[in-house]
């Protein structure tokens, strides 16, 4: 019997089965990567232990892989928890009348579990197996990137005991998934059931927000329509509405904080010192011996060099001594700088650093930040707009009835589009305001607390990228409307 509801309701809900297979398995894909390279990570630095006759410990890298692991799963939990309750709630009725007919609660439970992982689990374990495929392609790149900067050669294998946690947790992830809201499912009253599965839409009777009153000059009845539509669903997105809103919040601070950061880095070190030194020679606790004559001597005698000059105002009460070199120009900076590096290559407490090269490396690891601000947030925030699609593609047949409704009260289709992109425009600012608003006070104290004033944080501030990554969420959940509008206005089968 099991089998053949399940038969059934695939061959007669292709589009949703299909759109939860895919969400599972994009899911999966994200888990795989990150427990990929987690797994290849520690396999790594338990070979390198063994090669170098040490035990292994408990290091910070292990611990920061299994929090982002475990925060990577709770997150995969929650969208497809709510990917289920849409396609699980969908039904309500349906499950009613199980339940008239003589379906116990446990029956209707195990159904719908056995419904979830059926449709979920085979496209999530496939999802888990090109997640560490791609892990490996990923850290492969890295290495081939970084192959003259290695002082070894990395272990680039995943066991067979990693793939077999990757697919265990997988298989968790969908059964907790979908456990969860039948659980709840499973629980409801035969009355309950078959009285929601009859709902219309309804107003909430309660205002339509600010927002909406504020463009509704601009788009009429449209904007109301769409505010009270996201009000009467705001359970079911609940976790579309959090995911985006600390997506965009997590992304506008960081950016924002990395921002402030560079502009500090920029006044304290290169700017402060852009006219004092292009390279420096720190000796370590040499500052009460003073200086070397013969190693000024041998700094002068170098192709390129225009002046030297001792100490450093800025670090009086340091105990090192501070050799300031001018060069001529860029070319020269990088030959003295390569000179002494070679030179005292094996000396211990002397460092050789170059200002250009300093704000090279600088850069580039500022880039490397950006890039995890953005995979990070990215990832929150695909997390919130997988919920937007599950909700806007898992609710066809309630949306038809809405939009019935609403053309038998003599709204054109026009304006029934525009209120879906309004939707879509509301899901996407009311989170971007409120994290506008926090921004604007945690920067206002974080430039108060740095040397950077006001004016030259808003000359820099990254608003392009910003915009850039709010107008990509806006596109992926105008996208999921799109194709809801497409499934809401076919004919139905």
């Amino acid at each position: 019997m099991l089998r053949t509801y399940i038969a059934n309701y695939i061959r007669a809900n292709k589009a949703s089965v299909i759109s939860l297979a895919a969400l599972s398995l994009i899911a999966s894909v994200m888990l795989g990567l990150v427990v990929g390279v987690g797994s290849l990570v520690v396999r790594d630095y338990l070979v390198r232990m063994e090669y170098l006759g040490e035990t292994p410990s408990v290091t910070g890298s292990s611990i920061a892989f299994a929090i982002v692991t475990a925060l990577c799963s709770i997150s995969i939990v929650l969208m497809l928890k709510s990917a289920f309750d849409v396609s699980m709630s969908a039904r309500m009725r349906n499950l009613g009348l199980l339940k008239t007919a003589g379906a116990s609660d446990s029956q209707v439970r195990l159904l719908l579990l056995a419904e979830g992982c059926t449709l979920s689990l085979p496209a999530a374990l496939l999802g888990v197996l090109m997640g560490m495929a791609l892990s490996l392609a990923v850290i492969g790149a890295i290495l081939a990137l970084t192959a003259g900067d290695r002082a070894y050669e990395p272990v680039i294998e995943l066991s067979p005991l990693s793939v077999a946690l990757g697919l265990l947790v997988s298989t968790a992830t969908i059964v907790l998934s979908a456990l969860l809201p039948a659980r709840r499912l499973g629980r409801i009253s035969v009355i309950k059931a078959i009285e929601q599965g009859t709902d219309e839409y309804r107003s909430t009777g309660r205002p339509y927000g600010i927002l909406a009153r504020l463009i509704d000059n601009r788009i009429g009845i449209e904007a109301k329509l769409a505010a009270c539509s996201l009000r009467s669903r705001r359970r079911n997105m609940r976790t579309a509405n959090v995911s985006i809103a600390c997506a965009l919040l997590a992304f506008v601070t960081l950016i924002n904080f990395e921002t402030l950061s560079h502009l500090s880095t920029q006044a304290t070190y290169f700017e402060r010192y852009a006219d004092v030194w292009d390279v420096r020679i720190t000796v370590d606790g040499a500052a009460d011996l003073g200086a070397d004559d013969s190693l000024i001597e041998m700094v002068r005698s170098l192709d390129g060099v225009d002046d030297v000059s001792l100490g450093d105002p800025y670090k009086a009460d340091s105990e090192d001594l501070f050799y300031n070199i001018r060069t001529e120009s860029r070319t020269a900076e990088a030959d003295v700088a390569l000179q002494l590096e070679q030179r005292f290559e094996n000396t211990e407490g002397i460092e050789v650093v170059s200002l250009s090269e300093e704000a090279e490396r600088d850069e580039r690891a500022r880039a490397g930040l950006r890039l995890f601000i953005d995979v990070f947030a990215s990832i929150l925030a695909l997390i919130g707009i997988s919920d937007v699609f599950s909700s806007v593609l898992g609710r066809i047949p309630s949306r038809r009835r809405e939009v019935s409704q609403m053309v038998a009260a003599g709204i054109s289709r026009k304006q029934i589009r525009r209120m879906f992109t309004a939707e879509s425009f509301f899901i996407i600012v009311r989170p971007f305001s409120i994290a506008a608003i926090l921004n604007i006070a945690i920067v206002a104290l974080a430039i108060c607390a740095s040397p950077v004033s006001a004016s030259d944080f808003l000359t820099n501030m990254p608003i392009v990228h910003i915009a850039t990554f709010t107008a990509a969420c806006w596109l992926l959940v105008r996208l999921a409307y799109l194709l809801g509008e497409h499934a809401v206005f076919a004919p139905a089968e």
